[in-house]
């Protein structure tokens, strides 16, 4: 008999453990949208513009990187378009970078300025995206209408995208005060049939599954890093998305 209800104790145990696991709100998540998203071939990939929003719900939290994975019928590549020189972009802004090096329309980044203070205040980032290599983007970011600006670097390594984001302005600004990423919405545009962003196939569901990781700040007590005060509750947040595509 104490067998048995310690067989039932353990599995409803079990069971509200799975239910909580379940009912957890997201973290973050992820919208995404191609246009056309007609699918080409691999040797006739079409080009399509991609607008990817995410939103993190850890609102406290500073962001140091995001990964974005796109699925395997996509591909990046910045040959299309002419390179901006990183250091000038951050340096001196778009007046600096040749026509042709832009790669998207301004998006938007909204964060908390302050969250490590009494008093946070949300602010607006524009993001315009320029080709700065081979295999990088910079991502130009504007605070508001002021002369607060900066650089995210992005790296293309296969299918996955990688965006640092900055210590200054983005993370930190001023030293020592966090900024915690509210949301971020990133546009790469189809412009005169270029594009980074390629369709190579479009799979038997007609959904193109792409995941968003955002990687925050963390305290490792080291003098030469950007440390946050406290650890983060969580290292890393994971979210997907789909598109649809058609063949």
């Amino acid at each position: 008999m104490r067998k048995s209800f310690l067989v039932a104790g353990v599995a409803t145990l079990a069971l509200g453990i799975t239910g909580i696991a379940v009912g957890q709100e997201p973290t973050s998540t992820v919208d995404v949208k191609l246009t056309p998203n007609k699918a080409g071939t691999k040797s006739k990939p079409k080009a399509t513009a991609l607008v990817l929003t995410v939103n993190n719900a850890l609102q406290t939290q500073t962001a140091a990187k995001i990964k974005i994975t796109a699925p395997k019928e996509i591909s990046f590549s910045t040959k299309d378009f002419k390179y901006c020189n990183a250091v000038k972009l951050a340096n001196n802004g778009p007046t600096a970078c040749p026509a042709g090096s832009q790669v998207g329309p301004k998006g938007l980044a909204h964060a908390d300025a302050g969250v490590n203070g009494s008093r946070p205040a949300r602010v607006a980032f524009d993001v315009t995206p320029f080709a700065t290599g081979p295999k990088t983007l910079g991502f130009y970011l504007k605070l508001g209408d002021g002369n607060i600006t900066g650089l995210a670097v992005g790296k293309f390594s296969g299918r996955t995208l990688t965006v640092n984001i900055p210590a200054t302005p983005a993370q930190q600004y001023p030293a020592g005060s966090y900024n915690a990423l509210i949301d971020l919405t990133a546009n790469l545009y189809v412009k005169r049939g270029k594009s980074v962003v390629k369709l190579t196939g479009c799979p038997s569901s007609k959904k193109l599954a792409f995941k968003t990781t955002i990687l925050f700040v963390r305290n490792d007590n080291t003098p030469d890093k950007v440390n946050n005060p406290t650890d983060p509750a969580i290292p890393t947040s994971t979210a997907t998305g789909t598109a649809t595509c058609k063949k």
